[in-house]
């Protein structure tokens, strides 16, 4: 047996060309490209993500910067009306509602379907939830009757609950949205029919139904056509027991007898009314100091168009009398604040009380209470009259929150979130490998009808109202949010965090457009659309780099 192994073959020049890197570039990319690990910067400009971020800063900065009021010297994007407390307020409002259920749509999109009943869900649980709380629940079967005119049609009352607290109209509410939303898809997967047209039947027949439901329960009997419009439900987020009195209202504390304001009042210990009575002090001495700060700006914004006047007219002897009242009113005059009143303690006394429907004040309260009144004590949630501006910020941010966390653990870190992209990027595929497309496609349609229904709660506990118009073309909204977030209308690819971007881009967008100096305000549904068609372009041409070009 020899000691030497024998020689490798030598490379041809053929074999040595097939292997040169022109070669290798020029072979077909397959799927396991995707895998090669790549530049971290390049990776970053990958990620869906990273558009709609730049998006969003853009927008930011145009609300901040359009917003400022002409007349301030400043370039602080939160001297504007867009970033002071109320803006931002009002701005998280609207796009966290916009989120809510842009969850719903976007997780559905990248299980490979749509759901355009969402507006009418909307409009439909607004309107469960505002009649059940105002005329109850009840439940009546018809029964054949036999009478001496003969036979006939009588109806039996089964249920009847003539009180139903907020919590409850919610659970019925969800009982009947939850139902359609498991009756679509039910449809849409034992008949193959496209998830499209038979949302849209849903979408009309939900509609139709509520409007329907609202003119036979909200007739007046001397009319005979009701109103489509519930109003005057009761404050249910802001009833609160008020010991020795029952409940009440926080806002018709003022109103009271004095005897029961006075009984109130000396109920608290002394620490609880000195602590009341401090806030009520610090407020009214706010109100009394931006009141004299306006009303000598106006005095000298008056004395001084005065002055003009008068020297086009060369009248120097009024001249000389009003620049003596222009140096008569040089300083600042305070005006004396209020004094602490033992209603005005109670009132402060009532705001820390928990209200008895936590349901209505989870969903149609604020957040953030501490905070604001803290932004309030260092002067800048103030309002032009020296009074709190925004009390917080709406509950349904926290309800947003809370969806946006939960619907990312359970896409990015659970096995049903990879039921759900395989669902929707290869369906025949999945049923091969075992997953439950059926069942993952019928609860993602609950889901969607859950967050139309929590949607609509927050309308309806923030306004005690309801309309039959709630909800108008907001499935098209919350599609629109999650493609702007880089969801992909083939379905199979897109994040939780994408969604969140897009409901910030639509909501802000709505907002800083109205601000643009010599921009119509409606600009900014041309600006959505444009938004829209390269968004969905731009995700496409990233789900194709990331899949390997397949």
């Amino acid at each position: 047996m020899s000691d030497q192994t024998d020689p490798l073959p030598a490379e041809t020049p053929e074999e040595n060309q097939s292997s040169s890197p022109a070669s290798v570039s020029s072979e077909k990319r397959t799927e396991t490209d995707r895998l090669v690990k790549k530049n971290w910067f390049f990776a970053l400009f990958q990620n869906p993500e990273v558009g709609p971020f730049g998006v969003m800063i853009l927008l930011l900065l145009a609300l901040g910067f359009f917003s400022i009021p002409e007349s301030v010297d400043s370039y602080n994007p939160f001297a504007g009306a867009g970033f002071n407390a109320l803006g931002i307020r009002n701005n998280t409002r609207l796009i966290a509602q916009l989120g809510i259920i842009a969850l719903g749509a976007g997780l559905l999109i990248i299980a490979g379907e749509f759901d355009l009943s969402i507006g009418s869900m909307v409009g439909f649980s607004g309107m469960c939830m505002a009649i059940i709380m105002k005329w109850g629940f009840h439940i009546s079967v018809p029964i054949i009757s036999n009478t001496a005119e003969g036979y006939g049609l009588d109806w039996v009352r089964i249920v009847s609950i003539t009180q139903v607290d907020p919590w409850m109209a919610l659970a019925i509410t969800l009982c009947f949205t939850l139902f359609f939303g498991w009756l679509i898809g039910y449809i849409v997967v034992k008949t193959g029919m496209a998830s499209f047209i038979v949302s849209l039947s849903f979408l009309f027949f939900l509609r139709g139904l509520t409007e329907v439901c609202f003119r036979a329960f909200n007739k007046p009997p001397d009319q005979t056509s009701g109103s489509t419009q519930v109003s005057g439900l009761p404050d249910a987020k802001n009833m609160v027991e008020l010991p020795g009195y029952g409940e009440i209202e926080r806002a018709k504390v003022a109103v009271l007898p004095q005897d029961v304001i006075h009984k109130i009042y000396n109920s608290l210990s002394p620490e609880e009314v000195e602590g009341f009575s401090q806030r009520v002090s610090f407020t009214n001495a706010s109100v009394a100091e931006f009141k004299s700060v306006m009303l000598h700006q106006k005095t000298l914004e008056t004395l001084n168009r005065d002055i003009g006047f008068a020297q086009e007219s060369g009248n120097t002897k009024l001249l000389e009398t009003l620049h003596e009242r222009v140096a008569e009113n040089a300083e600042i005059v305070l005006i004396s604040p209020n004094p602490v009143r033992e209603v005005d303690v109670v009132k402060e006394y009532v705001e820390t009380l928990s209200s008895l429907n936590p349901t209505a004040d989870l969903l149609g309260g604020n957040i953030l209470e501490g905070l604001f009144n803290w932004f309030y004590e260092i002067g800048w949630n103030v309002n032009n009259y020296g009074k709190q501006f925004a009390p917080g910020l709406y509950s349904s941010v926290l309800v947003w929150g809370v969806l946006a966390f939960l619907a990312y653990i359970v896409l990015s870190k659970t096995q049903a979130g990879n039921w759900i992209y395989s669902t929707g990027g290869d369906l025949n595929a999945a049923k091969a490998n075992g997953v439950p497309t059926n069942k993952v496609k019928i609860s993602l349609f609950i889901f969607s009808a859950f967050c139309a229904t929590i949607f609509a709660a927050t309308q309806v506990f923030e306004t005690n109202t309801s309309d039959a118009a709630k909800g108008n073309l907001k499935e098209l909204e919350a599609i629109a949010a999650a493609v702007i977030g880089g969801i992909v209308l083939t379905g199979g690819f897109g994040t939780v965090l994408g969604i969140v971007l897009g409901a910030v881009i639509f909501g802000i967008a709505r907002e800083a457009f109205f601000y643009i100096p010599y921009v119509d305000g409606s600009f900014y549904r041309v600006f959505l659309g444009f938004i829209l068609l390269t968004a969905a372009l731009t995700n496409e041409n990233i789900r194709k780099r990331l899949t390997g070009g397949l």
